[in-house]
């Protein structure tokens, strides 16, 4: 058995060695601001918004053609959520952390040497646990278009992006909040 891996492995790696395929792995940190939206307002409910939002990660892009990419990687997102109740007979504060984890499966396309646009589904896991707050493990979605810079094998980014959380909820409840970020992403990539 372990002599049929190795034989599979040096194989991967001779014919990847001669491919002419590109590979980037990215590095990024984001700036986000972010809310939890319902599909209905309910009236007298409290408020809820979110402060000091970031997010960071890394991708993998391995290069289908001279413009198309498949893009996936791994990416934690956190977020102080603020909680207001409604005044019946006190109006009470409390702020709770919420973090996720995802794997994004997108395409990135590149066109005019220094644009690219990418988007695609989001498998979400959310890293911690609220009474307050739904969920927001399930599969998302997100696109977004930015601008690239290459030097030498080095890559240079930045990355405005939409992201919707748990559109596909793991488990529903009703009148789900989904989280929503709108964000920039800065980073830095490596061609092999």
């Amino acid at each position: 058995m372990k002599k049929l891996l190795l034989s599979i492995f040096i194989t991967f790696f001779s014919l990847s060695a001669f491919s002419q395929i590109q590979n980037e792995v990215r590095l990024y940190y984001g700036f986000t601001n972010s809310d939890l939206l319902r599909s209905e307002n309910l009236d007298g409910a409290g408020s809820v918004e979110i402060e000091n939002s970031y997010e960071f990660g890394f991708r993998y892009l391995l290069e289908v053609t001279d413009n198309l990419a498949l893009e996936t990687g791994l990416n934690y997102w956190r977020g102080d959520v603020m909680l207001t109740s409604a005044p019946m007979p006190e109006q009470t504060t409390r702020s709770e952390e919420l973090q996720t984890t995802s794997i994004p499966i997108f395409a990135n396309y590149t066109f005019l040497d220094y644009f690219f646009v990418n988007g695609g589904p989001v498998m979400d896991f959310q890293a911690s646990e609220s009474e307050s707050i739904d969920p927001q493990a399930g599969i998302g979605v997100g696109f977004g278009l930015g601008a690239q810079y290459s030097y030498n094998n080095f890559n240079f980014y930045v990355n405005p992006n939409f992201r919707r959380y748990a559109v596909i909820p793991f488990e529903e409840k009703n009148f789900h909040q989904k989280l929503t970020t709108f964000g920039v992403q800065l980073g830095v990539g490596y061609r092999f």
